[in-house]
């Protein structure tokens, strides 16, 4: 008799890091599994959608954008689980990007913009109090650097039809390579652009430049572009 191959296989999304703990989403609640491998643990069990994850440096909490009340607002809970408490009272869009330095959580919100992808950046105590403003014009996302260097995307969501789109809302990357609070737009990078971090001295960023979608580092600058995925797909040497 025939068999039908069982897959167990969950849908994986917007993983974040934080010394030996990952936490990601899945099936409509995050999850969290050590670096190292091993079983994940589900960490919330409610009725809301929560997204965009993002540890806090020392891996104690969690901020996440839920849903709990339909539209998204900022949460922060404990890394091991437990109660979540909600942050923000905005009602339009809301998405997590990271942490502060000085341990706030930023986030993007389109709270009071004309437009539904017009973000602007807000960083929030995780004790609580009101969100705070960062004058950035619009920011989708918002990494820092060495120093008060900072690095701002536009435009770049992830959507999963991102890929080879080429029209006016691609997304692109400003850099602040200094700290002086200048921006220049960074023309070196190709292709439809999200996603972009900070890591050490180098920044990185998903692009289709090459037609699908891969993972690019760059210097401050905007020299030295080496391609650390390899999708065979891309890689037409592969």
């Amino acid at each position: 008799a025939r068999t039908t191959p069982r897959n167990d296989q969950g849908y994986l999304r917007q993983p974040t890091l934080a010394g030996d703990t990952i936490v990601f989403v899945c099936d409509d609640d995050l999850w969290s599994v050590p670096a190292t491998g091993g079983t994940a643990r589900r960490l919330t069990a409610g009725l809301g959608e929560p997204s965009t994850p993002c540890l806090s440096a020392d891996g104690r909490w969690i901020a996440y954008a839920g849903r709990d009340e339909q539209h998204p607002e900022v949460f922060v809970m404990p890394a091991e689980g437990g109660a979540a408490r909600r942050l923000t009272y905005l009602g339009p869009d809301v998405m997590v990007r990271g942490w502060t330095r000085d341990g706030h959580i930023l986030f993007v919100t389109t709270q009071g913009q004309p437009f539904f992808r017009n973000y602007r950046a807000y960083t929030i105590d995780p004790a609580g109090g009101l969100p705070q403003p960062l004058t950035l014009g619009q920011v989708n996302h918002l990494a820092f650097g060495p120093g008060n260097a900072r690095l701002i995307g536009r435009n770049t969501a992830d959507p999963a039809r991102w890929k080879r789109y080429r029209g006016g809302t691609a997304g692109h990357l400003w850099i602040d390579a200094q700290g002086s609070g200048h921006y220049r737009r960074m023309t070196e990078l190709k292709g439809n652009i999200t996603s972009p971090r900070w890591i050490g001295s180098r920044g990185d960023f998903l692009t289709d430049a090459e037609g699908v979608g891969n993972l690019y580092s760059f210097l401050p600058d905007g020299a030295d572009l080496p391609r650390h995925a390899r999708s065979r797909a891309a890689d037409k040497s592969a």
